[in-house]
């Protein structure tokens, strides 16, 4: 604030000092006119004295002129010496023009000096320019290269965090159900809290009235104190044009009764208190010439609002620049039509250096405004498909804002890319208004009754606020964007910036037109349709004076009308063309310009720095206004005085000349007349023939010498050509130099604030990232607290549980006991019946093999003998053990049952050995060499005790388990391969994500055949030995490949994408899991899906969630996406079991023992479980 009074101070030094030289200069100018006088009168005397003596000479020649006729004989003589005497004089006007030539061609050689210097300074400096650009360039992108890293290791601890979170976050739900009586003691200590808190909120209210009290003590004090500061004497502020009186600075009281007002008028609201607050300090940093009293009333502020500040960090965007002190418009300074249809909108540049023009050519016009007032096309922006309606700057001078009648909001970048940036819709009637409210918000009002908030960034609408009626204008007058609104219901509304209710509505007798508020944003100018103009003071809600007159007439409903920046003047169009200005303190109409504009004034708009008015009417003609200089008049009459005696002392000196010019002639004729008598009185005629002829040949001599001279000087001239051109071709080349550099200069400055610009976004991002990273640290110590003291209260129920359940099983095992021993003998039992039996029937066991022999002729135990294998459905995890370091893909049983495999992102298959009975599971050994994640496992079930793993790096490979060596690696997918299984010992098939199947022969080593199924193969199995097979694609179908030939045997069409296949070991029944959540039991001899299974919680979390059937084909398994396990009975249709609370995350695969006493499932999160009775 000291630096822009310091500022101010010699602004207005240097400009006085400019008036006093001004005036030296006028003095100057009237001694020198008072000189010239006198210097006539002296002049006039001689002139007269010469008059007199050409008299007496003439007189005296007449008497000679007698004498002279006996020289008629020396004539000839005479004559020829006259002809030689004109060509010496010829001769020598001639060698003068040279001379001149060779001076003037010396000045232009020694000015294209001076500018070939100039030209290499300004190249040195360019280049010294172009230096410093290239290391603030390489400086700036190390620091962008530091954020980037810096940003980058901020995005993995934020993403490490936001895991730890994710799983803190399963946990505490998981846990959560145990909370229910935490959270009634909970409940308790509110209703305890709330107590506290009334009685606390009601000390606030009695300090809070105390800190009114105060306040409005230390407000009448601080009135009475710059009460006596408003009668100080007026300051002077020169301008370059005119000399103009500041009164004293009447702003700071109004400023504090702002802040108090508002905060008073706010009642309770203390964020809206901190709000008036914050924008109050706002305007006192902003202006520059507030006293120091305002940082007094800002700490007593901060005291009475303890320390807060407003917690929206959306600064207020739009700020005016600083004018002291404006005049009313006086004179047009220029016009020019700046369309050939109709203008609505103009309004300046923040800067002042530029005026936009609106019109219903649906293209916005920029035009440049010199320091003289001339006009000068800049561009033009189209792209619209409207008329434009309203115009606005944003406050750094780069994006213009116009709405459109197309209910339609463009927004431009008017420098050096002019472009239309963004265009946003939503409104269902034409645009009247539009503003800018900060760099990342705007607001419109339209016909159709509303007002829209936009957010910049996202493009998107974010608030509409029905208002009622038309909305004709609108200002947004605090950071937070609390926005004024004018409508056709002649209304005024104030909205409030949280909510989308109206805080203030004033009635008036008309419909409003147009709002404009002062640098303040104290009072407010409402134009009305009844031909009036009120300001109204915005802390009383009340108006503080109407403006009118008998000729000023409001045209439409969109007229607008304005205040001076410095609030002391108001100026508005009216109907006839005509514009009229008003004094904002006394109401007196201080100019009318007529006779300018021929129709309906629609617009005007002040300039920034007060210094001038521009307006449009309809018929596409604006006009540029200025103020008189007020000194002109005054100096005027002695200029042209002064002027008038130049012309005078010019015209004497001429005359004076001329007749000095006559006199030495006449002496001349005089003395050759003289001498002429005496020679015919005593020298003979021939003598003086001889004297003439020897002065006729020294003038030939003469002339012959500046003829040589003449030569010289041509030659000298040649070569100053030649010099100035060479100095003009070397001018060239260090222009275009200089036009290269200058090129090369704005490159680098282009890069630079692309560069800048990349290094605040990156800046913005990293706090971004940085203010996210401390909210989850805050709520992962948060949920890190809770899950500390939900364990302690569950390990406490746990022991409690135990304790039960203990008591219980011992009650239950003697049931068991009893139980198993009442089985025994009714085994035994029915044993025995069953020998006795036995002979009178054909032998069992031969009919259901010959009933069960398949294509593949080999014999599998079918349902008859499903009482051998003790199918049961698991109830428990008996084993839990992680694979690995990454996620699980799958999971399955060795035939044996004795060994189950897993493999995941690790690139390994881990082979663990298990122990049902005693509950354990210990890793025996890891088989390496795949090159991505593994995402299927198969054994061979011909006890040659081979592994097939298939893997996301487009291949297929063959252990062997007796030495744990790769046998085969089978490449030739396209894309990753998602399933593999044996159909024999020697033959594999495979399915891929490059819609292809492909039959291996491991004896051969290669590719057999090749299916092209259309669509990404997520699954296949077996149908028989020959090569039939059976694959689940992404395009929802199932296919029955031929074994003959290449081509599918029939097609069969499910809802969702198929994740997973399973036959039964009789090859009849085949189980389907698809993307749609549900499970489909398929008969394969009639080809349709005779079972369904669902469950509301069962969600297919991939395209690779593998189930299964249980090895009597009874039961059907599969994991879900919240890591529970799903058992269904494939007869009912019903679910017959859920395991859950064990697994954290998405289950993977699950997999059924042989014997079908075991299921062992994986999770996503590396887990595997093997579930039991």
């Amino acid at each position: 604030m000291e630096m822009n009074i310091s500022n101010w101070r010699s602004n207005i030094f240097s400009q006085l000092k400019e008036q006093n030289q001004q005036r030296n200069v006028y003095d100057h100018i009237i001694e020198h006119y008072n000189r010239i006088l006198e210097n006539n009168a002296i002049l006039q005397i001689q002139c007269t004295k010469l008059q007199t003596d050409v008299q007496h000479l003439r007189l005296a020649n007449a008497g000679l002129e007698k004498a002279s006729e006996a020289s008629q004989e020396l004539a000839h003589a005479n004559d020829k010496l006259s002809v030689a005497q004109e060509e010496v004089v010829r001769y020598l006007r001639d060698n003068g023009e040279l001379a001149r030539e060779v001076v003037r061609l010396n000045h232009t050689v020694t000015d294209l000096n001076d500018k070939l210097i100039l030209e290499e300074n300004k190249a040195r400096e360019y280049k010294i320019e172009n230096d410093k650009l290239h290391e603030q360039l390489k400086k700036t992108e190390l620091e962008i290269d530091d954020l980037s890293q810096v940003n980058q290791v901020l995005q993995e601890e934020f993403h490490a965090s936001q895991n730890k979170i994710h799983q803190l976050q399963i946990e505490y739900n998981q846990i959560k159900p145990t909370s229910l009586e935490l959270e009634q003691q909970l409940e308790t200590a509110k209703r305890t809290n709330k107590q506290m808190e009334d009685e606390l909120i009601f000390y606030k209210n009695q300090r809070a009235s105390m800190h009114d009290f105060e306040s409005e003590q230390f407000n009448q004090k601080l009135r009475k104190d710059l009460a006596l500061q408003r009668h100080s004497e007026p300051d002077v502020f020169i301008d370059d044009d005119d000399m103009v009186i500041i009164p004293a600075f009447k702003q700071t009281i109004d400023l504090h009764q702002d802040i108090l007002i508002n905060s008073s008028s706010l009642g309770n609201n203390p964020e809206s208190l901190y709000y008036s607050y914050d924008e109050s300090m706002h305007r006192q940093r902003r202006g520059s010439l507030i006293p120091s009293g305002a940082s007094l009333f800002g700490s007593i502020m901060r005291k009475l609002t303890n320390g807060v500040t407003n917690p929206t960090n959306d600064r207020l965007y739009r700020t005016s620049t600083t004018c002291i002190s404006a005049s009313v418009p006086r004179r047009e300074v220029t016009h020019w039509d700046c369309t050939e249809l109709e203008v609505y909108a103009l309004g300046f540049q923040p800067s002042g250096s530029l005026l936009a023009t609106g019109c219903s050519d649906k293209m916005v016009h920029l035009w440049e405004i010199t320091s003289t007032g001339q006009q000068h096309k800049y561009c033009s922006l189209n792209g619209s498909h409207g008329a434009i309606n309203t115009l606005d700057f944003d406050n750094e001078g780069s994006r213009l804002l116009a709405g459109c009648s197309n209910d339609t909001v463009y927004i431009w970048s008017y420098g050096e890319q002019r472009m239309l940036k963004d265009v946003y819709k939503g409104h269902q009637g034409l645009i009247f208004t539009c503003k800018f409210i900060s760099g990342r918000k705007l607001a419109t009002g339209s016909a159709d009754r509303t007002i829209k908030i936009w957010d910049l960034h996202s493009r998107h609408c974010t608030r509409t606020i029905f208002v009622g009626s038309k909305c004709h204008d609108l200002v947004v007058i605090d950071a937070a964007g609390t926005i004024i609104s004018g409508h056709f219901d002649k209304k005024i509304r104030m909205w409030d910036a949280y909510t989308d209710k109206c805080r203030i509505e004033l009635k008036y007798d008309s419909a409003i037109t147009s709002l404009s508020y002062n640098q303040e944003k104290n009072q407010l100018l409402a134009c009305f349709k009844d031909d009036t103009l009120k300001l109204i003071d915005l802390r009383q809600h009340k108006t503080i004076h109407t403006f009118s007159h008998d000729d000023f007439k409001v045209s439409t409903d969109t007229t607008r009308a304005i205040l001076s920046p410095d609030g002391q003047y108001i100026c508005a169009g009216s109907q006839d063309g005509s514009i009229f200005v008003w004094n904002a303190d006394n109401r007196i109409c201080e100019n009318i310009l007529k006779q300018k504009h021929s129709t309906m004034v629609t617009s005007v708009a002040w300039q920034p720095d007060g210094k001038y008015v521009a307006s449009c009417e309809k018929h596409r003609r604006v006009i540029l206004w200025k103020r008189n200089r007020q000194d002109r008049d005054v100096y005027a009459e002695i200029v042209k005085h002064y002027n008038r005696l130049i012309e005078n002392y010019s015209i004497i000196l001429l005359r004076c000349t001329d007749q000095e010019r006559d006199i030495l002639s006449l002496r001349q004729e005089n003395t050759d007349l003289q001498k002429n008598s005496v020679s015919v009185a005593g020298l003979s005629v021939n003598d003086k023939v001889k004297t003439l002829e020897n002065d006729y040949m020294k003038a030939k001599d003469e002339i012959l010498s500046l003829l040589r001279e003449r030569g010289d000087i041509t030659k000298e001239v040649i070569s100053l050509s030649r010099i100035v051109k060479e100095r003009d071709d070397k001018l060239d080349s260090e222009e275009k130099r200089n036009q290269m550099l200058t090129k090369e200069n704005f490159s680098l400055k282009q890069r630079l604030d692309s560069a800048e610009e990349k290094l605040s976004v990156l800046q913005k991002v990293n706090e971004t990232i940085h203010d996210e990273f401390q909210a989850l640290q805050l709520a992962y110590s948060q949920l890190e607290r809770r899950q500390h003291e939900l364990d302690a209260s569950n390990a406490f129920l746990r022991r409690e549980m135990t304790e039960k359940i203990e008591k219980q099983a011992n009650v239950l095992d003697a049931e068991v006991q009893q139980h198993q021993k009442r089985i025994e003998d009714d085994v035994k039992r029915k044993l025995d019946e069953a020998k006795n039996d036995v002979t009178n029937f054909t032998s069992p066991t031969t009919m259901s093999t010959f009933k069960n022999t398949n294509l593949d002729g080999k014999i599998h135990r079918s349902p008859a003998t499903a009482d051998f294998m003790k199918v049961v459905v698991p109830t428990r995890a008996i084993v839990k053990w992680d694979c690995g370091d990454n996620e699980l893909h799958a999971i399955q049983f060795h035939p044996s049952g004795s060994l189950i495999a897993t493999g995941g992102s690790d690139r390994k298959i881990h082979i663990w050995e298990m122990n049902g009975q005693q509950g354990q599971v210990q890793q025996s050994y890891v088989l390496t060499g795949n090159n991505s994640t593994v995402t299927a496992i198969d054994f061979d079930n011909e006890g040659t005790n081979l592994i097939l793993g298939c893997s996301e790096d487009f291949a297929c490979r063959v252990w062997g388990l007796a030495d744990q060596r790769l046998r085969h690696t089978l490449t030739g997918h396209g894309a990753k391969v998602f399933c593999a299984k044996f159909i024999t010992a020697s033959l594999i098939a495979s399915g891929s994500q490059d819609r292809t199947l492909k039959l291996w022969d491991l004896q051969n080593r290669q590719c057999v055949r090749t299916l092209f199924a259309g669509s990404k193969c997520h699954d296949l199995v077996a149908h028989d030995a020959s090569g039939s097979l059976i694959s689940g694609h992404f395009d929802k179908k199932i296919r029955f490949w031929d074994a003959k030939n290449d081509s599918t045997k029939c097609e069969l069409q499910l809802q969702a994408a198929i994740t997973s296949l399973a036959i039964n070991r009789e090859k009849h029944l085949l189980l389907a899991c698809s993307r749609d959540d549900t499970l489909k039991l398929i008969e394969l001899r009639e080809n349709r899906v005779i079972q369904t299974f669902s469950h509301d919680d069962f969600k297919v979390a991939s395209d690779t969630v593998k189930a299964v059937l249980s090895p009597d084909c009874a039961y059907a398994c599969a994991g879900g996406n919240d890591g529970t396990v799903f058992i269904w009975n494939t007869t009912t249709g019903k679910i017959e079991k859920v395991l859950n609370k064990e697994h954290s995350s998405i289950v993977n695969a699950v997999a059924w023992h042989p014997d079908g006493r075991f299921i062992a499932s994986c999770e996503k999160q590396r887990r595997a479980i093997l579930w039991g009775e």
